[in-house]
């Protein structure tokens, strides 16, 4: 049982004990209430990463680099996969100085390319003898407003967050079942919950990844192989330059990159892996570990005609630009870098895509996936 299953049946108890405590007889709410004790008292032996084989996508740089420092310091095997291979050879570098008796394994790969994934999935197996667990991490961002965005736009993103993860985790489904951890986490995100404006194409991208991580969980869980979805709001992975924009590019890639790092509503990528890490350890069915991103839930179930009238005054505020073009965060940055508002900003941006390996890149399509690696 893991710790969320516990903690709800735990509450669920408890409130029940309550209600009964109005009948004429206190034996149920004595059984209840000692239900309730006992649930939250157990404690459940913590299982270790230790000598086992993780593959994580996207993890040349940002959170998924991050992921891989945290499970190369539990003693885990880590393999990277990444399309850029100076990219992952600088972060399989940059975690082997911090451990250097780690274990990291760094393979070049374009996720959405099933062949690639076979291979790179057998390179794996060969290294370190199986998979015992998956990290779906590899994304990228679409930013604009909506009339700016074509069909292709939508299918680029859905192509990385979907269908990419989908043949990742049947491929992977075959080791998993002979493996001693049994573990798949997919990083969604508030986007798959939450509809943001100017991001269409990823909260659509994320919507379907959510509901298939759900529905996959539920699928798999007779065979003990945990799903884990995990939807972090905002994180300090210093992704915005990796993002592409449309519209007007500078004021999009302003608003985003400066919202990425706000004090107060966004997770750094450290803190946000660790959490990543536990609840896969625990085999959660979901996370959602920041506090802001659990009040819009309550906020959007609760108050959902408010919280949709904030979200159009939101959208009415964002820039309106009429440009089709693609841009990276890199190609679009001027404005961020010089005006007045951001200088609280900047320094942070550049520290934290320094640390996490966030290197600028000048090919839109390329960060979209519309070019493959070959």
């Amino acid at each position: 049982m893991n710790r969320g299953l516990k903690n709800e049946l735990a509450f669920l108890c408890g409130t029940l004990a309550l209600l009964s405590l109005r009948g004429k007889s206190k034996a149920p709410a004595v059984l209840l209430g000692g239900t309730a004790a006992a649930l939250l008292l157990y404690n459940q032996r913590a299982d270790s990463f230790v000598g086992q084989s993780v593959v994580v996508t996207g993890g040349s740089r940002g959170l998924g680099l991050a992921l891989g420092r945290e499970l190369v310091r539990e003693g885990a095997l880590v393999a990277l996969i990444a399309r850029d291979i100076d990219e992952l050879e600088i972060a399989r570098k940059q975690i082997l100085e911090l451990y250097p008796d780690g274990h990291v394994l760094a393979l070049p790969c374009d996720v959405t390319d099933s062949e690639q994934v076979e291979a790179a999935f057998r390179r794996v197996r060969a290294q370190f003898g199986g998979i015992d667990m998956l990290i779906n991490n590899a994304g990228a961002i679409t930013v604009g407003p909506y009339d700016q965005m074509n069909k292709q736009d939508f299918e680029a993103q859905l192509e990385l967050h979907f269908y990419a993860v989908m043949n990742a985790v049947n491929t992977a489904l075959p080791y998993l079942r002979r493996s001693a951890g049994r573990r798949i986490v997919n990083i969604c995100s508030m986007g798959g919950k939450v509809a943001v404006p100017h991001m269409l194409p990823y909260d659509v991208s994320k919507f379907a990844l959510a509901g298939y991580t759900q529905g996959l969980a539920a699928e798999l869980s007779s065979e003990n192989i945990s799903v884990t979805g995990v939807y972090p709001a905002l994180m300090r992975t210093g992704s915005p330059i990796q993002a592409v924009f449309k519209g007007d590019q500078e004021k999009e890639f302003a608003w985003f990159a400066s919202a990425d790092i706000l004090p107060g509503l966004s997770t750094s990528a450290q803190a946000m892996a660790a959490k990543v890490i536990e609840s896969a350890r625990r085999r959660d069915n979901e996370l959602i570990p920041s506090l802001p991103a659990k009040l819009r839930m309550v906020g959007g179930s609760l108050f959902p005609e408010l919280v949709a009238r904030v979200m159009s005054l939101l959208a009415g505020l964002m820039p309106q630009g009429q440009s089709l073009e693609h841009k990276t965060g890199a190609q679009s940055r001027t404005l961020f870098d010089k005006s007045p508002w951001t200088v609280p900003f900047r320094q942070a941006s550049h520290m934290i895509e320094e640390g996490l390996n966030q290197k600028p890149k000048y090919d839109a399509e390329f960060n979209m996936g519309l070019k493959k690696l070959h």
